[in-house]
């Protein structure tokens, strides 16, 4: 825990939609990886996909990442805090033979950041993420404005 107390800093949950029933191989690495070193925790990961029939298929991550890690696992946190009515939102307008991964990431350092804007008296009134495609989009148009490179 932090000096504050809080065991858990925010939690950001990511909607990723894939063609296919599953995530490849080198993005559960990622995310086991990640995990590993300490700069995220995976509080909890399901992945969705509507097959080619419009039937719906369900993988709990342990599943998914026993195929495809040949059984290397990763240690959700709160398995469950994805619930139904969210995973029912997050693949209604999915296309047959498509998927989604629904990902509940705590940001590591977010924590400590929390901890010490709650002992201070302060709150998060607002946050935005920007998707990295559009960042590297718009850095680069800012530098071909001033003739740098990347």
């Amino acid at each position: 825990m932090t000096s504050s107390g809080f065991a858990y800093g925010p939690i950001e949950v990511y909607v990723v939609e894939f063609e296919g029933e599953g995530l490849a191989p080198a993005v559960l690495d990622a995310l086991l990886t990640l995990s590993a070193s300490g700069t995220v925790r995976v509080v909890d990961l399901v992945v969705v996909a509507r097959r080619a029939d419009g039937s719906v298929h369900l993988t709990e991550l342990r599943e998914d990442a026993a195929h495809a890690l040949s059984g290397i696992g990763l240690e959700l946190e709160i398995e469950g805090l994805i619930g139904e009515d969210d995973i029912a939102e997050s693949i209604a307008h999915t296309a047959p033979g498509f998927g989604v991964a629904i990902a509940a990431i705590e940001m590591r350092w977010a924590t400590e950041l929390a901890s010490r804007l709650a002992s201070e008296g302060g709150r998060v009134v607002r946050t935005e993420r920007v998707p990295a495609p559009l960042v590297n989009e718009l850095v680069s148009a800012a530098l071909v404005a001033t003739g740098e490179d990347i």
